[in-house]
């Protein structure tokens, strides 16, 4: 029987070595006295946006509790609406965008003020359930004439390990999981348009052996620790049958899985390496790998669907935006699940509060010295 959910697994790699642009966001804003506040902004499902306000609410893998406020709005038009959604309101976007997803149409925004950045960043930790830690500093710099901000926020991945057995240095530099993730380093930079699509050709087809690598080395795993018992007669102790274990792993047959996983697929490789039939009635009940594959990859979906652009708004004027993108008062900066594959994604801006008490203070003072000498003089 073929299972549904090994499809979860395609979703993923699609996901891995696709991108796509949506108006989900995050605002950030920090204020001179290290207070902040975070608004985050995405396209709910109805149970999320209808929900009482006194009730937690999950959408794709976002937790907000009843401490977020909560507004909506339709996409394109700025006006805030007060949550929870009434039915009827959805009912009437259902007419105004007919055979259309209304949900692709409907913003939801949950917001929350900080006393500090750092509690700012924890509360990012619980609202992604875990499945990255942020971790937040502000510093300032008084100057007398003005003060810099300087704002980091650093995104990671808690255990990599938990999600991939498998390392990716096994297949792919680290310069190139970095390009293929985060686009640095440019490897593309001077290369012809058939260089680059050899290059992209090329990175693809390890990381996607990469993937096919760690979802086999799961089930294979699994097997061992799980589903050892109910083998009749097994070709090999349970012992050599994890050792067995990563020259399988790497094998053309494991390597060249389709995107599209069937069961059958892993059990054809465990009958042509073992010569024998005993696995496959492990992969005729559905029902097991429903399971044990939506627990594994469920975290990794989520993670990859999230794709919001992160807008920073700091104290004074921005002198340095990192590798953000300023745009008047706001620093715009490119986010994406996949960025924090290769390593930790880091975020940071620098602004300068003019302080203009100080010049006056300053000039007085230069005023008073000034008439002091001639008032000396006179005498």
């Amino acid at each position: 029987m073929k299972t549904n959910r090994f499809y979860i697994i395609a979703a993923v790699l699609v996901l891995l070595i696709t991108s796509c642009d949506n108006e989900s966001n995050m605002l950030t804003i920090i204020n001179e006295d290290g207070t902040c506040s975070r608004e985050m902004s995405f396209h709910p499902y109805p149970k999320s946006v209808m929900a009482p306000l006194d009730e937690p609410i999950e959408n794709d893998g976002l937790h907000f509790n009843s401490d977020w406020e909560r507004t909506w709005s339709v996409v394109g038009d700025s006006t805030r609406h007060a949550c929870p959604m009434t039915e009827a309101q959805w009912d009437s976007l259902r007419k105004v965008f007919p055979k259309q997803d209304v949900r692709s149409h409907v913003l939801m925004h949950t917001k929350r003020d900080f006393s500090s950045v750092s509690e700012m960043s924890d509360s990012l930790t619980k609202v992604v359930n875990h499945l990255f830690k942020a971790t937040a500093s502000l510093d300032k710099h008084f100057k007398w004439f003005y003060t810099d901000y300087v704002y980091t926020e650093t995104y990671a991945i808690n255990d990599m390990q938990q999600l991939f057995t498998i390392p990716l240095d096994k297949f792919v530099s680290a310069d190139t999981a970095s390009y293929w993730f985060t686009g640095q380093p440019n490897l593309a930079e001077d290369l012809t348009g058939s260089e680059q699509k050899e290059l992209l050709d090329g990175i693809e087809s390890k990381i996607s052996k990469w993937m096919n690598a760690n979802t086999f080395d799961y089930i294979y795993t699994y097997i061992a620790n799980v589903f050892w018992k109910d083998i009749k007669n097994p070709p090999v102790s349970k012992e050599e049958f994890l050792v067995n274990k990563n020259s399988i792993i790497t094998s053309p047959a494991v390597e060249n899985m389709k995107i599209f996983y069937e069961p059958e697929q892993v059990a054809k490789i465990l009958k042509d390496y073992y010569h024998t039939d005993a696995f496959e009635p492990l992969f005729q009940e559905a029902r097991h790998w429903d399971r044990i594959l939506d627990h594994q990859y469920k975290s990794l979906q989520y993670l990859m669907w999230m794709k919001p652009q992160l807008n920073l708004v700091m104290p004074g004027s921005v002198i340095d935006g990192g590798m953000g993108k300023v745009d008047g008062n706001v620093i715009r900066y490119r986010f994406s699940g996949e960025r924090l594959l290769p390593h930790e994604y880091v975020i940071s801006a620098t602004s300068r509060v003019t302080h203009v008490w100080a010049y006056v203070l300053t000039l007085l003072v230069i005023l008073l010295a000034i008439g002091s000498f001639a008032y000396k003089r006179r005498r």
